[in-house]
């Protein structure tokens, strides 16, 4: 991740459970959350009912209608490019996040997706911005230099799991990614979404209420725009392991094989 662009001072961190214990020591401010569920007959169920509602919405929705709550940067996976829905989970966790590796701009809005200005993500974000989710996941085909990098890690000796070949048969786990919605001014409240590069569009989770100030208990060596704005900095972590215990783990609940990652500020070195 840190080859294509995520700050230095950033980084990927386990969550050990979703109790309110195990989620406090994770570090914070926490920017994004994957999850690694197990492609199980009860929440395929689910996810097929979760469909069908998304579909009546959309049929739903009143022209001149307020338009639900957008990602920054949003891509189909397509099958073309094989087993690779963990690239597909970082790609969206990484380029919508911004807002928090940045200062934000005079209006409030984020400056941009993709990590901190460098490397190859951000010019890939940059030159498929005004595409469509479909359009970028083609694009995604022919952007070399992230497939080398997803390949990289994915093979890396520190890699828990055995690398599966790309262009294999289906795996029987999915990634998903939970990020924020874009916030077109400085008073739009964040929305949870949830980024499957399988579905059609963005699923929104509802507004994301701010993180707790001890629970936000940063040391002033992390970034000084977070530390300002400490008392308001939105809770994704909570928000998102609501959605996870809700819709996931609740509704297959003798399943193990479930894992989550988050993206969060490093702690400075003691």
């Amino acid at each position: 991740a840190r080859s294509v662009g995520m700050p230095a001072h950033w980084g990927w961190h386990d969550v050990l459970g979703l109790d309110v214990q195990l989620l406090a020591m994770v570090p914070q401010p926490c920017a994004a959350v994957i999850l690694l569920f197990p492609c199980s007959a009860l929440i395929y169920e689910a996810r097929r009912r979760e469909a069908a509602e998304l579909r009546a919405q959309q049929q739903q929705r009143l022209p001149g209608a307020t338009p639900p709550p957008s990602a920054t940067f949003f891509l189909r996976q397509h099958a073309e490019f094989g087993n690779a829905c963990g690239t597909i989970a970082s790609i969206h966790a990484l380029s919508n996040s911004g807002w928090a590796f940045m200062p934000k701009t005079s209006t409030g809005s984020d400056t941009g997706g993709g990590g901190d200005g460098a490397g190859g993500l951000v010019a890939f974000c940059a030159a498929n911005k005004h595409k469509d989710a479909d359009e970028r996941g083609r694009a995604l085909l022919g952007a070399p230099e992230l497939k080398f990098a997803s390949d990289t890690a994915a093979s890396a000796t520190a890699a828990q799991t055995a690398c599966p070949d790309r262009n294999g048969p289906d795996l029987d786990h999915h990634f998903v990614a939970f990020v924020l919605s874009e916030a077109p001014t400085a008073s739009s409240q964040r929305h949870l979404l949830e980024l499957d590069g399988t579905k059609t569009q963005p699923i929104d989770h509802g507004p994301v209420p701010p993180t707790s100030s001890s629970a936000l208990d940063m040391d002033p060596r992390q970034t000084p725009v977070l530390q300002q704005d400490r008392d308001v900095f939105p809770d994704v972590l909570g928000a998102a392991a609501k959605v996870i215990r809700e819709r996931f783990t609740g509704v297959d609940p003798e399943s193990i094989q479930f894992s989550v990652m988050a993206l969060c500020e490093n702690p400075p070195l003691s």
